[in-house]
């Protein structure tokens, strides 16, 4: 049955709503709303016209009259539910009976001007289950809306369907961070290439003996003269930082890698589908008491400004260090940069940082660094940075030991701990052990086991300096410099020492003499790189050459890029590479490493790298 519904432009329902009635109290209410809502679109001009079509009028006064008595009820109702209060209910009454009384006189005014003799159908008349729902007031519906929402909203924060795509907050303080590297290379030796002694191998396993008359084995060798071809490899590291508070991170990474060296986090594939290492790569809180300057502690990613010349890309410092960064008083284009930090190498039971840094062995081995340095944004095109380190690694020089009578059963001699716990080529090395003769045999006969430690200490003055151009506002230009030297290189006092200096130049450990030794304490590099240094958005590209110059003692070989010449100092060449970002975050890298010897007999390493990079 279709009834007509009068309606009031600004006003509420004329005689009332007819509908059925539901079991509910909460669906009357929620229908009183809307059918109140639609009720006022209507004007009175529409009602006049209604009128005139049906020829008559029946009651259109108390038809079109809000019903006072059921809407004084209803807001009673809702005062007994704590809905409104009982001051409210009074205003909303007089408002009520207010807009009834203009909804009769707004009638009226309709019906005459009606034509004559006809009149209009308000409302038809009710059937048997219908209730009439009278007009309620803007305010009421607002109230009882606002009212159902909060109690919804409520309930869906209890029930967390509320924002289905938000989180817990302790998520929203943890972020992931990864990167995976898949590699290809090959490793091209020269024929001529002389055969190197592997002096980490011989630190990492059993003493060898270098006495000729008592072992005629050739000594652990590096490769040198078999090359390697398609060496697939990868590399994965997977972090999380976590913010425990406004000033207080953590930070934990774990990475792929072939065994613990400091130096590389990259997994040879091929090892008949084993499963490969998982290692703790990070490991580190952060504090950040103010903006500009942040103590970390643990084990955390390089906090120098430096290139692969001194310290691996892939390393990892052990230890704490606090970095600034500020805006230099009066200048808002240059930003002072700096660190200091103290780093533990390795143990023994009775070292500290108070001992004096050349004390024979027995001590604990640190770093100590420092570094200040400065950022120049010259104009929009153009930015400089720069700074000046000291490294100061203590301890690390190896002394031959008090005499060692390893022929009466003693298991190790007094200086074995100054071996190093990581190395892989180029250092001068010393024999650490002084071992005693055997009365008991022939002069010449008796076995010398030995270790080997470093020659030198090692305090390293580093500068670098970096230009950023733009060239075109497609094309950027950044070129590096970077210098560095040993300062407690002495090549007389290694000389002059109880146990003469060796080195991997000889074709073995034995019989080293001064005409054999050559060495040097400078490094030094220089790269040019055209396009996006950061190759992080689709289509970024970039094309590099580099020059690297490392003499044998100019820096610690165990700490240095593991590629150029496959690791380590004495080597000297260039590295030609280009990057292609195939997706944001996604690249393609290609390298060719070419290096040889700077002293010594010929040693020359080419190497090819392939690589797919990805990041999140």
């Amino acid at each position: 049955m279709i009834r007509k519904i009068n309606r009031r432009g600004g006003g509420g329902i004329g005689g009332g709503h007819h509908f059925r009635r539901t079991r509910s109290s909460l669906a009357v209410l929620m229908a009183v709303m809307g059918f109140a809502g639609a009720a006022h679109a209507q004007s009175l001009e529409t009602q006049a016209a209604d009128a005139a079509a049906a020829g008559k009028v029946s009651g259109a006064a108390d038809a079109t009259a809000p019903s006072e008595s059921t809407v004084i009820n209803l807001i009673n109702l809702l005062v007994k539910r704590g809905v409104l209060t009982k001051q409210n209910a009074q205003d909303l009454i007089a408002e009520a009976q207010n807009e009834a009384t203009q909804a009769r006189v707004a009638q009226s005014r309709a019906v005459a001007a009606a034509p004559v003799g006809g009149a209009a159908v308000v409302n038809a008349p009710t059937q048997p289950g219908d209730v009439a729902v009278p007009y309620v007031p803007q305010v009421v519906r607002d109230q009882i809306r606002d009212q159902v929402k909060q109690e919804v909203v409520a309930q869906a924060k209890a029930e967390n369907w509320a924002q289905p795509n938000t989180f817990p907050d302790w998520v929203s303080r943890i972020h992931l961070n990864g990167d995976i590297r898949v590699r290809d290379q090959f490793d091209f030796f020269s024929p001529r290439n002389a055969p190197l002694t592997n002096f980490a191998a011989i630190n990492s396993g059993s003493p060898f003996d270098i006495n000729p008359n008592t072992n005629t084995t050739v000594p652990p060798q590096v490769n040198t003269q078999h090359d390697r071809d398609n060496e697939l490899s990868i590399r994965a590291r997977l972090g999380v930082v976590a913010d425990i508070s406004s000033q207080l991170t953590a930070g934990l990474q774990l990475a792929s890698g072939n065994d613990d060296g400091p130096v590389s986090t990259t997994s040879l594939l091929g090892g008949g589908f084993a499963k490969n290492n998982i290692w703790l790569n990070q490991a580190y809180l952060k504090y950040q008491p103010v903006p500009w300057l942040n103590v970390t502690a643990g084990r955390f990613d390089n906090p120098f400004f430096s290139s692969d010349l001194v310290f691996s890309n892939d390393l990892e410092f052990d230890g704490i260090a606090a970095n600034f960064r500020h805006l230099m008083p009066g200048r808002d284009d240059v930003t002072l940069f700096g660190t200091v930090g103290a780093f533990p190498i390795q143990y023994s039971s009775d070292g500290f940082l108070a001992e004096n840094g050349d004390t024979p062995g027995g001590t604990t081995k640190w770093m100590l660094g420092a570094q200040l340095g400065a950022e120049w944004k010259i104009n929009e095109a153009n930015k400089l940075k720069g700074a000046v380190a000291y490294y100061d690694f203590m301890n690390l020089q190896g002394q031959l030991s008090s005499p060692c009578a390893l022929y009466l059963g003693a298991a190790s001699c007094g200086t074995d701990n100054d071996a190093p716990a990581f190395m892989q080529k180029g250092n001068t090395l010393i024999a650490l052990r002084n071992i005693v003769q055997n009365p008991n045999l022939a002069p010449g006969t008796t076995p010398e086991p030995e270790l080997f430690g470093l020659a030198y200490n090692y305090r390293i003055f580093d500068t670098k300096l970096e230009w950023d151009t733009k060239l075109t506002e497609r094309y950027k230009l950044r070129l590096d410099g970077e210098f560095v030297r040993n300062l407690a290189y002495n090549r007389s006092a290694a000389l002059n020492a109880a146990s003469l200096p060796v080195n991997n130049f000889n074709s073995t450990a034995s019989n080293p003499t001064a005409a054999d030794y050559r060495s040097g304490a400078n490094g030094f590099m220089f790269k040019a790189t055209i396009g996006d240094p950061d190759t992080v958005e689709k289509g970024q590209w970039n094309f590099s050459v580099t020059y690297k110059y490392l003499e044998p003692d100019a820096v610690l070989d165990a700490f240095t890029d593991p590629d150029f010449d496959l690791g380590g100092t004495n080597a000297k060449g260039y590295i030609i590479g280009a990057q292609y970002a195939v997706a944001k975050n996604a690249w393609l890298q290609a390298r060719w490493l070419s290096a040889r010897e700077v002293y010594g007999p010929p040693l020359s390493i080419d190497v090819l790298q392939l690589e797919m990079n990805a990041r999140f």
